[in-house]
C-alpha cells in the first residue's frame, strides 16, 4: 500500500511540474468503462493557455516568445484553424509582450465565451512582436520560423486568420495585403497604417486572392490616422476587396479593443467554414 501511495505521489508531482514549465502535455485517451470520464478527461476538456513559449530565431538572432490558447476539448490527433493575434506598440520591457492580449485584453475569457456560444474552435497564437511593427526581418521570422513551428506543434489545418491592434493592426494589414493567399480573414483594430499600402494592393493583379478585411476604429482616437486608414479601406473596396468599416465611440485603449475581439473571433470563425 505504501508503494502505491509513493507511486501516486510521484505521478502527481510529475504532472504538476509539467504544468509549471508551461509545456503542453500529451492528451489522454477517454476511459470507455461504463461510459465515464476520468479526471484527466475532464482536465482535457478545459481550455489551455501557455505563455512565454520560446522559439530560437535564426533570422532575428535571439529567442522569441509567444503565447498560445488551445480551445476546450483540444485534441492533438485533430487539426484546427489558427488565429494570429498581434499586440500593439509597448514601451519598456519587451521580454513578455506575448502576454499583452491575455493580461490587458482579456483574450482568454473572450475566447472561452466565443467557443461556449458555439463558435469555431481555433488555436490562437499571440506572438511577441517586439517594436518591429511585424515588418522587415520580422516578416521573414513570422513566415519562415514562427508559422512552421507552431502550426506543426499545435496541428494547423491550413486555415489561418490574422488580427491585431494599433501596431498589430498595421501588421495585420501589411501581412494580409502582402501575403493574401495565406489568410482567410484580417481584422485590424485602430490600425497604425502608414506608408503607401495601396502599392501592396496594386502589386497583386488578381484581387480575388485577398481575404476579407475589417477595419474598426474609435472616432475619439487621436493616436492613429483614422482618415488615412479610411482612404486605404475605400481604395481597397474600389479594387474589389471585401472590406467592412466600423467607426464607433472609443479611444486608443484596451477597453475598446476588448470590445473588438469578439467580433474578430466571429469573423475569423466564419472564414474558416
Amino acid at each position: 500500500m505504501k508503494k502505491v501511495l509513493i507511486f501516486l505521489s510521484l505521478a502527481l508531482g510529475a504532472l504538476a511540474l509539467s504544468a509549471c514549465e508551461g509545456k503542453p502535455t500529451e492528451p489522454e485517451q477517454p476511459d470507455p468503462e461504463n461510459g465515464k470520464n476520468t479526471l484527466l478527461d475532464l482536465l482535457r476538456a478545459e481550455d489551455k493557455l501557455y505563455q512565454d513559449m520560446t522559439i530560437k530565431s535564426t533570422v532575428l538572432s535571439r529567442k522569441m516568445t509567444y503565447s498560445v490558447w488551445l480551445p476546450n476539448g483540444y485534441d492533438d490527433t485533430k487539426t484546427y484553424p489558427f488565429l494570429y493575434l498581434l499586440h500593439g506598440y509597448e514601451s519598456g520591457d519587451q521580454a513578455h509582450l506575448d502576454r499583452c492580449w491575455v493580461e490587458k485584453g482579456n483574450a482568454r475569457a473572450i475566447a472561452q465565451q466565443y467557443v461556449k456560444d458555439g463558435g469555431v474552435p481555433m488555436v490562437i497564437i499571440m506572438p511577441n512582436g517586439l517594436s518591429m511593427f511585424y515588418s522587415g526581418a520580422y516578416e521573414t521570422y513570422m513566415h519562415q520560423e514562427l508559422f512552421p513551428e507552431v502550426e506543426n506543434l499545435y496541428k494547423c489545418n491550413g486555415k489561418r486568420a490574422i488580427a491585431g491592434l494599433s501596431m498589430g493592426g498595421y501588421g495585420t494589414t501589411l501581412h494580409a495585403l502582402k501575403y493574401p493567399e495565406k489568410f482567410t480573414y484580417a481584422y485590424a483594430m485602430s490600425p497604425a497604417t502608414s506608408g503607401d499600402m495601396k502599392a501592396l494592393v496594386d502589386a497583386q493583379p488578381d484581387k480575388s486572392v485577398f481575404p476579407g478585411f475589417t477595419f474598426e476604429v474609435g472616432n475619439q482616437d487621436t493616436t492613429v490616422d483614422n482618415a488615412g486608414t479610411k482612404k486605404l479601406a475605400d481604395y481597397m473596396s474600389e479594387q474589389g476587396i471585401k472590406v467592412e468599416w466600423i467607426e464607433r465611440d472609443g479611444i486608443h485603449y484596451w477597453n475598446f479593443w476588448q470590445e473588438c475581439l469578439p467580433k474578430a473571433l466571429a469573423k475569423a470563425g466564419e472564414s474558416f467554414k
